[in-house]
């Protein structure tokens, strides 16, 4: 977390941070490249980036549902129940899976936030926006290096030296940079309702840390695989889905109250989870 301290002093003492600039370098470039370059050439198995895949697809199909039951029932905009459900499996997750469980960490977690990145561009952008839009769809890099670094895997392609050595030196930007924003973006908001925020981060990171220990337990999960899908489903909700609920005319108040205060409770509860993680 120090890196994301830099990002909290930096918003208030340091010179403008550019965040739409280094947001527009992360998710256009640097991250399309981790992702490639992570799915084409990890050491772990497909057949165990396939199962963890597959465990994150069910705790989506698990989670939102529930999700929207519950927004539904409370009288709220169901449509946030995307904002519940998504973690922030980029910024947090991979660096805590990385140093948690090596590299095999983070490929683990690579496929989980693959996955995620997958249905929050697809099927989440559309529940938000209430229609879809396939141009913008099909514009993304990020989906773009999904499947193409699936496909090198899969067809077992060699890549020139120099390229994959670029694409790992674009790669390296991401975690670093990524904590930082996150620093950045945690400083600038406000919770506002906090009653509220604080009931609705409770019972989201109760469920999601449920939800995380019920699928791996349910795949036979153990070891690096069933602490990277605990962690990536239990991660405190994504700092995207700010942006997202602003683009879209949701409550980005509500988003933002539950960003920083699951942001904040994770201080407490990330590392108990995963000293327990580390422990059994």
């Amino acid at each position: 977390m120090c890196l994301a301290l830099i990002g909290l002093v930096w918003y208030h003492r340091g010179p403008h941070f550019p965040l739409a600039f280094v947001t527009t370098l992360v998710l256009n470039v640097c991250l399309p490249a981790l992702l490639f370059h992570t799915l084409a050439t990890a050491e772990t198995s497909s057949a165990s980036l396939g199962g963890m895949a597959l465990a994150a697809l069910v705790v989506h199909l698990i989670f939102t549902p529930i999700a929207w039951l519950l927004l539904r029932a409370s009288g709220k905009d169901w449509r946030l129940c995307i904002s519940h459900v998504v973690g922030n499996t980029g910024n947090l997750g991979l660096p805590v899976c990385y140093f948690a469980f090596g590299e095999e960490g983070l490929a683990y977690a690579m496929a989980f936030f693959a996955v995620q990145c997958l249905l929050l561009f697809s099927l989440g952008d559309a529940i938000l926006a209430g229609s879809t839009n396939i141009k913008r769809l099909m514009k993304s890099p990020i989906l773009h290096a999904i499947w193409l670094g699936v496909a090198a895997r899969l067809l077992a392609l060699k890549l020139p030296v120099f390229a994959l050595e670029s694409l790992q030196l674009l790669g390296q930007i991401v975690i670093p940079l990524m904590l930082i924003t996150l620093g950045v973006s945690l400083a600038g908001m406000r919770a506002s309702q906090l009653s509220s925020s604080l009931a609705w981060s409770l019972i989201r990171t109760v469920l999601a840390i449920a939800i995380g220990f019920g699928v791996a337990a349910l795949f036979g999960m153990e070891g690096a695989a069933r602490g990277v899908l605990v962690i990536e489903t239990a991660v405190p909700v994504a700092v995207f889905n700010f942006l997202l609920a602003v683009r879209h005319g949701r409550n980005e108040e509500e988003v933002s109250g539950l960003i920083l205060v699951t942001h904040l409770g994770s201080i407490l509860y990330l590392p108990l989870v995963l000293g327990f993680l580390l422990s059994s």
